[in-house]
């Protein structure tokens, strides 16, 4: 008997050709603005790079941007903006600036593991729920209060009711 594919294999290339056809755009992004980009800078980039560039990107996307404005203003693709950092980082920037990005780099990982490490605390996810517990049961108490003295006020009324029949 054949076993077939699960339903997660199935969807998975489907998924891979829309990256796949999002860094083939980012490929053709990078291309173009290398285009205008100063000859010496595109020199340092090794050959192999923009081949491979060339080879994957995307043929039929036509790259529409606004040169008047900088790099960092531009309407650019994530992976474009990824590429063309790792251009920077292994080709354009000094060891100074190397050292700079990684630092920032290692910052912001610090940050965010901190932050993970607080979220996923399990002290704070046992206090948060404690605290939840807590106005849960604050807020009963409340309600049986305003239903007893609702219930006192009606019994009150009945017996005012009551004596004056009389």
């Amino acid at each position: 008997m054949k076993l077939g594919r699960s339903f997660c294999m199935q969807k998975r290339p489907e998924r891979n050709k829309k990256m796949d056809r999002r860094y083939r755009e980012a490929s053709a992004e990078v291309l173009d603005i290398l285009k205008h980009t100063e000859k010496e800078k595109v020199d340092l980039i090794p050959v192999r790079f923009i081949n491979y560039l060339r080879e994957n990107a995307a043929q039929d996307y036509a790259v529409n941007l606004d040169y008047s404005k900088p790099i960092n203003e531009m309407n650019i693709k994530v992976e474009t903006k990824g590429i063309l950092g790792t251009i920077c980082r292994n080709w354009w920037w000094n060891t100074e600036q190397k050292q700079e990005y990684n630092r920032l780099v290692r910052e912001k990982e610090i940050k965010r593991q901190s932050d993970l490490s607080e979220q996923y605390n399990i002290e704070n996810l046992f206090e948060r729920r404690r605290k939840e517990s807590q106005a849960y049961l604050e807020k009963s108490r409340a309600m049986r209060a305003i239903e007893e003295t609702n219930k006192n006020e009606n019994s009150f009324e009945a017996f005012s009711l009551f004596k004056k029949r009389k």
